[in-house]
């Protein structure tokens, strides 16, 4: 655990390098016209400054994530934000469009380690009810993204050149990684003997996939001679072998297969790709239709956009709240339909010439959309998952969100080709009830407010605890899924048989005054006496009270232990009386 400022000022350092990396994909747009003047492109081939950086992000996913478990997640995040600021610097200076394309798939290289490290680093260090917050901003940070992209890029090209919108990001990305190294707080590493021909593998499938999806260019049927849907299909086969291939590896393979076993992570990673699937795609018919359609100049148009921005920003710890009082499934809901009604309903007042700003006013409920959707499909996707295969999680999480944000964007280009912006916006709607399908199904519990339920046998311990005055029932667990990160927690205990919870004090980790190397649950029921050998038991971790110390002599570990409990009856117990129900 982390201090509370502190705390504020690692999201701020997590959200800054994110914020820089989607700023990034939608920035470039504004200035490929003058990329292709200045180095004499076609439009097909201009399109490769956008294409290289898409690929280079969305293939190595779930691969950052599964090394951000093997070597650390502030280590993957401070290494892949230090390469994308790199990219920045060599695309600003490029002396020519295969440089410039060369240097944008570098940036997309970097951007893609840093991303899943995000989620993991928040997940681990952040504890509910804060972890919502934390989630709710770092979620909505690609709405404001998605309208600052069109508005900076407008400025800094017509103030400037192309060249300043990758400039920017030089300061920025040296402030952030500066202060990466300073607050973000380390993780644990796992020794995962990952299989290199899986990586290599995955990676091929993924690129497969992509390009198939994508293509060369807009208008291409084939990529090299092959139909993209052969490449799509195949690349599709190929990721889904390795997955069959490792099942037998258990937690060490590239993608665990436990946890497509976990509902909550099957179904915010379906919700996650079907909202990315429109999230990424419906400003650009939006802008096609205003520019050619109504006249309006591309900084005008723009700011039809600032709306849904400043109702993101605000969203954000609404939605947050609403997770840790009405539950996940209430807050995705308003966010998955959200998402539907903004959509169709600027459709519709497109296609009947409706005023403008009832244009803005529409889309601005977008801004609800990415406010609301995003964070309850994240703690969802990784609220079950043990520390170890955070990394994993957050980054098949991550990789199957851009596939759909990838495979929406190739939709949308060919209802453009084909129809109208209309029809487009139509399509993205349709595809948005899956989204509203999938938050129908997340948990109603809420979920971010209360810490994970460990179950499990009582066993033997060492029999410290009893000698301190505090004897403390260890926990076998049934799985280690949900594992909180090492500290001591208020709680609360129940046997199997008994009709109501009691107030408890968990710690989490190894003991480390006595040297114990073995990481453990220990709990210590407050205001109980009794054998609980043997029984099975449910542990609900609620609140964090501080980080595993080691102290000098058992005297000063009883004083500190006194201190929890004091915390404990202060936190858990004003007001509650002794014990209370439970609804487990």
């Amino acid at each position: 655990m982390i201090g509370a400022r502190r705390e504020g000022l690692a999201l701020a350092t997590l959200c800054a390098g994110f914020f820089m990396l989607l700023l990034d994909s939608t920035i470039t747009s504004v200035a490929l016209p003058d990329i292709a003047g200045e180095f004499r492109l076609t439009p097909s081939t201009v399109l490769w400054v956008n294409s290289s950086y898409l690929l280079a992000y969305s293939v190595p996913l779930l691969v950052a994530g599964r090394l951000g478990d093997r070597y650390g997640h502030r280590r993957l995040f401070v290494g892949g934000l230090a390469v994308f600021v790199l990219g920045s610097l060599l695309c600003a200076v490029a002396p020519g469009a295969t440089w410039l394309v060369l240097w944008r798939g570098l940036q997309g290289l970097g951007a893609a380690v840093m991303t899943p490290q995000c989620l993991a680093i928040i997940r681990t260090h952040f504890q509910p009810p804060r972890l919502a917050l934390a989630l709710g901003v770092w979620g909505s940070i690609g709405g404001v993204a998605a309208a600052a992209g069109p508005l900076l890029g407008g400025l800094l090209v017509d103030t400037w050149d192309w060249r300043a919108i990758f400039a920017v990001n030089l300061p920025i990305g040296v402030l952030t990684l500066m202060a990466s190294l300073i607050l973000l707080p380390a993780s644990t590493r796992v020794a995962v003997p990952l299989a290199p021909w899986a990586i290599a593998l995955n990676a091929a499938g993924g690129a497969a996939f992509v390009l198939g999806v994508h293509g060369l260019d807009e208008s291409s049927a084939d990529v090299c001679g092959v139909p993209r849907v052969v490449w799509a299909v195949a690349g599709t086969a190929l990721v889904v072998a390795v997955v069959f291939l490792q099942r037998g590896r258990g937690d060490a393979a590239l993608l665990p297969v436990r946890l497509l076993r976990e509902r909550s992570f099957v179904v915010a990673s379906a919700g996650a790709a079907a909202a990315a699937f429109a999230v990424g795609s419906a400003a650009v018919p939006v802008m096609l239709a205003v520019q050619t359609e109504r006249g309006l100049s591309v900084g005008a148009a723009a700011l039809l956009l600032v709306p849904m921005g400043v109702v993101c920003i605000v969203g954000a710890p609404l939605a947050a709240r609403g997770n840790n009082r009405r539950g996940l499934r209430f807050v995705g809901l308003i966010g998955a339909t959200s998402l539907v009604v903004s959509i169709a309903a600027t459709a519709l007042l497109l296609a009947f010439d409706a005023p403008l700003w009832t244009v803005a006013v529409s889309f601005a409920a977008f801004g609800i959309a990415n406010s609301f959707v995003w964070s309850p499909l994240s703690i969802s996707a990784v609220s079950t998952v043990p520390a170890p295969l955070l990394g994993a999680a957050s980054g098949a999480f991550n990789a199957i969100k851009q596939g759909g944000a990838v495979v929406g964007s190739a939709a949308t280009a060919l209802v453009l080709s084909a129809w109208s912006t209309t029809a487009a916006l139509g399509m993205l709607a349709m595809a948005s009830v899956i989204a509203v399908v999938a938050a129908a199904r997340l948990s109603s519990d809420r979920g971010a407010q209360h810490g994970p339920v460990l179950r499990g046998e009582v066993v033997h311990g060492a029999g410290r605890g009893r000698g301190l005055s505090y004897p403390t029932a260890n926990l076998r667990l049934d799985a280690e899924s949900a594992l909180p990160a090492d500290g001591v927690y208020a709680g609360w205990f129940r046997e199997r048989s008994w009709p109501v919870e009691r107030p408890a004090l968990v710690s989490v980790g190894t003991n480390e005054t006595f040297a114990d190397g073995e990481r453990r649950v220990e709990v210590h029921v407050l205001d109980f006496e009794g054998d609980l050998y043997g029984r099975h038991a449910a542990v609900r971790v609620e609140q964090r009270l501080r980080s595993q110390r080691r102290y000098p002599d058992a005297d000063t570990l009883i004083d500190a232990m006194r201190g929890d409990e004091r915390a404990i009856r202060a936190r858990l117990l004003a007001g509650d009386g002794r014990t209370r129900g439970t609804d487990e």
